[in-house]
């Protein structure tokens, strides 16, 4: 019996590719042949959202697209052709892919809407699709199994107009590679005078991962071996006598992304290799296009090509490669630099969502249990993901890829709390193309253990870690909470905090990503101080940059335009690393909503579930803070009280804050706090409604004496206030 497929999954597929703009058709079922006769420029929404199981499958014109296909089943002449992609096409395309086949095919933008370009021979083929092509990007192939895209980057989560374009004169310089690869002469175009060597790549020397980064062994090579082999590769890449500047700037880059992961000192080899070049123009340009540089853009895969190409032997550092933790960060000890050479124009601190994380950098989140935490991290992932100011931050470069982890709840409390908060900002599943979720019950996070009573890291932990960073490549990544990763080993051990904390450094820097982590104030600790954090001060003191939730106190609450029994929902978000200041409505406050998912399973369940979710909240100190039977009855007895009240006093029958109580209970379900009464008499006496002034206080049997006491600012008015808003 032939596959079925899920077709309320498929249309939501077609509506989230179609949202990312690219133009899609119905195909037959199980096969490659339009529905439509004229699909040429896709079709029109309302068609291709009636699915069927004989139209399950969907296509994606490739009109203003460029499409390798790889129609080779040698795993070996494939390899090869990888590799001349990795060299002369934009890196991170879209690659899809089919179990038990060799065949693939890369998706890229196009520089215009070129037309269909072929080369064949006894080896296979590679066509490349444009206008007037369309290529199945989601369905059944006819050999049964289900097509894949690789780190489900595919039309559906990645937009048209993120995609790599390649020129034409790089398909063309692509083209003539493939040429030799495949063992022919002669194209079905002209390519002028270019003449690449030829492609000789052993079986598995290139890989895919995540759109064309081959050469993951790379990462494992020790540091200075790192160096050793970027300085080879430089060497025998010649520019003395050529140096167009488009293949300058592609072995920059991959030198600035062999540095993003590891390479010591990457930058002065890379600019000892250009200025020897005959295209030199100046440091101020190199200091630029060396800035410039975007992980994903180009690899270090295509310095190692290009090395490869010219003779160096790359089997010398594969064989240095490390096994036990994959990618293990390590200090480079590179020694001191000259100021002389250090570049005249220091590089830009790359920040993400405003001063709250940055590329290279961990941060930490500090705050007792129950504070809003975890909600406000699952919001800045959505802010990131969507590249919107949800929390008042900006978010650089957006939309993020991003990879949140909760390692103490399950992935289905985590889908609640998602969307639940999606919900309440208007997100689509379209909008967050780049955001990748884990629970506990998908990501089992154990990074430290002990042994003989020595803190380790453990390294089927990182390695797991690892393998997501390799599978999702993000920019941001968020943990949730610090003490689930620790095993058994106490973080109060400044030996192992150091340890953890240092390798999420090296992380974040050899990536080049930002990574934050939610952890649990220490009890007994001011929650905005810098040693709130719960364990040893290493943990803070090797984070660069530290947040700190302190929720809004009942006696501030007035201060911001909030009434007090509202306060236990308002928080402020402070660096801790800063001065520390009391609360200002200029700083950065949030507010935790309630919203109601209809999740209802009736009827054990006739009701859906009730989520927090943070919001941004701008106080307003002039804002009528407390409704106005409240005002009125607190008016009312400041007015009525003979001798008057007392604004200081404690003495029942004089003290202003026990009678306002009193006098509002009635208007806070038959009881208020003195809390809430001293919040009513500080809004009172700073909107000017009441002052305090010396009064004539008479004692019986003694002369009369004076102190402070409160008036009403108006009190003819008090009559027609009490009359319109007092309930008897």
């Amino acid at each position: 019996m032939s596959a079925l497929l899920d077709l309320a999954e498929v249309r939501q597929r077609r509506q989230a590719a179609l949202a990312n703009g690219y133009a899609l058709l119905r195909v037959h079922a199980h096969g490659k042949r339009p529905v439509a006769e004229n699909w040429q420029n896709g079709e029109r929404p309302e068609a291709l959202l009636n699915v069927t199981q004989k139209t399950a499958n969907t296509g994606m014109s490739c009109r203003g697209r460029r499409v390798i296909d790889v129609d080779c089943d040698d795993p070996a002449v494939v390899d090869q052709i990888i590799a001349a992609a990795i060299a002369y096409l934009p890196s991170n395309p879209l690659v899809r892919r089919r179990p038990g086949s060799s065949r693939l095919a890369l998706v890229y933008g196009a520089d215009g809407e070129p037309g269909k370009l072929v080369v064949a021979g006894d080896k296979g083929k590679v066509e490349i699709l444009g206008k007037g092509q369309q290529l199945v990007v989601d369905g059944i192939h006819p050999s049964g199994v289900r097509l894949e895209w690789m780190k489900d980057r595919s039309p559906a989560t990645v937009s048209a107009d993120k995609l790599p374009v390649v020129s034409e004169a790089a398909i063309q310089s692509f083209l003539s590679a493939c040429e030799l690869i495949l063992g022919i002469s002669g194209s079905v175009t002209s390519r002028g005078n270019f003449s690449p060597r030829p492609v000789v790549l052993s079986t598995g020397a290139s890989e895919l991962a995540g759109g064309l980064e081959g050469f993951r062994w790379f990462d494992q090579v020790p540091p200075q071996k790192m160096k050793s082999l970027v300085e080879a590769c430089l060497d025998a890449v010649d520019n003395r006598q050529n140096d167009p500047r488009e293949r300058w700037l592609r072995t920059l880059f991959a030198v600035a992304d062999a540095s993003a992961r590891g390479c010591p000192d990457a930058e002065e080899l890379a600019l000892a290799w250009s200025k020897r070049g005959s295209g030199w123009t100046s440091e101020g340009d190199f200091i630029q296009a060396w800035s410039s540089f975007r992980p994903g853009l180009v690899t270090v895969g295509t310095l190692l090509y290009q090395g490869l190409q010219a003779g160096v032997d790359l089997d010398i550092w594969r064989s240095t490669t490390t096994s036990q933790i994959r990618n293990l960060p390590a200090l480079h000890n590179g020694g001191a630099v000259a100021v002389a050479n250090l570049p005249s124009l220091p590089p830009k601190r790359k920040w993400l969502h405003g001063t709250d994380l940055a590329r290279g950098a961990v941060s930490l989140l500090v705050a007792p249990g129950g504070r809003g935490k975890s909600t406000w991290l699952l919001a800045l992932a959505l802010a990131c993901a969507s590249g919107r100011s949800l929390l008042g931050g900006h978010v650089f470069g957006g939309p993020l890829r991003v990879l949140y982890i909760n390692a103490e709840d399950s992935t289905g409390e985590l889908t609640l709390r998602l969307r639940a908060a999606m919900s309440h900002h208007s997100l689509k599943d379209a909008d967050l193309a780049g955001l990748n979720v884990a629970g506990a019950d998908r990501i089992r996070l154990t990074l430290m253990n002990a042994n003989r009573g020595q803190p380790n890291l453990n390294a089927e932990g990182w390695n797991t870690l690892i393998g997501e960073l390799d599978r999702i490549e993000p920019d941001v990544v968020l943990i949730d909470p610090l003490v689930a990763l620790v095993g058994g080993v106490s973080l109060n051990d400044n030996s192992a905090a150091a340890l953890m904390l240092s390798n999420f450094v090296s992380i974040a820097a050899q990536r080049n990503l930002a990574l934050i982590i939610a952890h649990h104030a220490a009890k007994n600790r001011e929650a905005t101080s810098a040693e709130a954090a719960m364990g040893a001060a290493s943990l803070v003191n090797l984070a660069r940059i530290v947040l700190s939730i302190e929720p809004l106190a009942e006696g501030d609450a007035g201060k911001l335009g909030v009434a007090p029994w509202d306060a236990r929902s308002i928080f402020r978000i402070l660096g801790t690393k800063q001065n520390l200041s009391p609360p200002d409505a200029n700083d950065r406050w949030f507010r935790l909503v309630s919203i109601d998912v209809p999740n209802a399973e009736p009827p054990i369940y006739p009701h859906g579930d009730k989520v927090a979710v943070v919001e941004k909240f701008l106080p307003n100190p002039s804002s009528a803070v407390f409704p106005a039977p409240v005002i009125a009855a607190a008016l009312q007895v400041i007015a009525s009280a003979t001798p008057p009240l007392s604004p200081f006093g404690r003495a029942a029958g004089t003290s202003a804050v026990g009678a306002i109580a009193a006098a509002i209970a009635p208007h806070r379900g038959g009881q208020a706090s003195n809390a809430e009464a001293k919040a009513v008499l500080d809004y009172l006496m700073r909107t000017g409604k009441v002052v305090s002034q010396l009064v004539q206080v008479s004692r019986p049997g003694h002369g009369p004496y004076v102190r402070n006491g409160l008036v009403l600012t108006a009190p003819q008015a008090a009559p027609q206030i009490f009359a319109s808003q007092v309930t008897p």
